[in-house]
């Protein structure tokens, strides 16, 4: 089977990219030919692929999307299926270039993009448009379906085809010395709004007396530079300059010693109108290394943490996530108990099965 993959970027570091790869990956472990429609793309790429803006934002942008939309289609008129991320504007854009040549397309529907917007009718009813031509529309999560619901939209018959985790990679490591010379509880996942820092900053503050050694670690990029400043602030004004760590550009390698290291992983997302956090391959990565996690309610977390199991899901409340954290930390054997239910979790979302849902649903 040709499959042509429509994604945003293809940068390993970030959760578009690092989830293309990996399907693309196992698609041609499995004999499968693979191209990309893409907007930004590593140097060293070799797989077939077309290269367009996507989103149409400028007014030059606008102009040349007669051209973006004919190279489009002739792009994918090699392909039997075209698998799609997200709907705004990816799948808008798509559809419109695949008028009367009827190429198959599949949607994933992921988080944010796939939401209808508020105040935005147009392009509502062209995301509506575009989900009603999708010859399948797969969703990632349950919450994320709840959310385009809520949206205004009804994905009626839409497929819950989760993300993988790697756990012939993230595993847990018995031998090596740890990271870093101190304990810390860690955080994965790109300096934004969305990701709940300025919750997680506070709750780690309420607990930091009990645990005097310990501290915070978040990595992740640092390119939203207002929110990266207001958490610096935060930082500062709870006076925990020398207990949080902010780093980022970390290789894979050095993940997965972080994750190793980690007393606990912590990630409390937040749901905006706008903006959700759709499932979360964090939250498996740390628990395939056998690592008890922390996340939120009424997030994708839900999907990938069973509560009080392999971790704890808290409020939107920095006293509740504290509390949280405060009972994974001081009960070891329940920490241990997580954590191998968590490697025991990981593998139901190991990519060898949900390769399987995707192909499945492609064909």
């Amino acid at each position: 089977m040709k499959i042509c993959i429509v994604v945003d970027n293809l940068n390993p570091n970030v959760g578009w990219g690092r989830l293309a790869l990996k399907v693309v990956e196992c698609f041609k472990a499995r004999g499968h030919e693979v191209g990309f429609i893409v907007e930004k793309s590593p140097a060293n790429l070799r797989d077939r692929y077309l290269k367009v803006n996507l989103r149409t934002s400028s007014r030059k942008k606008i102009l040349r999307l007669p051209v973006t939309l004919w190279r489009i289609r002739k792009f994918i008129g090699s392909y039997d299926v075209v698998l799609c991320y997200d709907v705004n504007p990816n799948a808008i854009i798509l559809n419109i270039a695949n008028i009367c040549q009827k190429k198959k397309i599949v949607i994933h529907a992921l988080a944010t993009y796939s939401l209808l917007g508020v105040n935005t009718p147009v392009r509502n009813f062209l995301m509506r448009w575009a989900y009603r031509r999708a010859k399948k529309v797969l969703v990632v999560s349950e919450f994320t379906k709840r959310e385009i619901e809520k949206s205004g939209f009804n994905p009626e018959g839409a497929i819950i085809v989760p993300v993988g985790v790697d756990t012939n990679f993230f595993r847990p490591m018995q031998y090596g010395e740890k990271i870093l010379p101190f304990p810390f509880i860690l955080s994965v996942g790109a300096l934004k709004p969305r990701k709940g820092y300025h919750l997680s900053i506070p709750a780690f503050k309420l607990i930091a007396d009990g645990f005097s050694n310990l501290k915070y670690v978040i990595i992740g990029y640092q390119s939203m530079a207002p929110y990266f400043k207001e958490l610096k602030n935060l930082v500062i004004t709870l006076g925990l300059e020398d207990r949080v760590v902010f780093l980022e550009k970390i290789s894979d390698e050095d993940i997965l010693k972080y994750y190793n290291s980690a007393e606990l992983f912590l990630m409390t997302s937040v749901t905006d109108p706008d903006s959700i956090e759709g499932f979360g391959m964090v939250y498996l990565e740390a628990g395939a290394c056998g690592v008890p996690v922390v996340g939120a309610y009424n997030t994708g977390a839900e999907a990938a943490i069973i509560d009080n199991l392999t971790g704890l899901l808290a409020k939107h409340d920095s006293v509740d996530i504290a509390n949280a954290m405060r009972k994974v930390l001081s009960d070891k054997d329940l920490a241990k108990k997580m954590g191998e239910a968590g490697i025991r979790r990981a593998k139901e979302f190991d990519w060898s099965h949900v390769t399987e849902l995707y192909l499945k649903y492609l064909k």
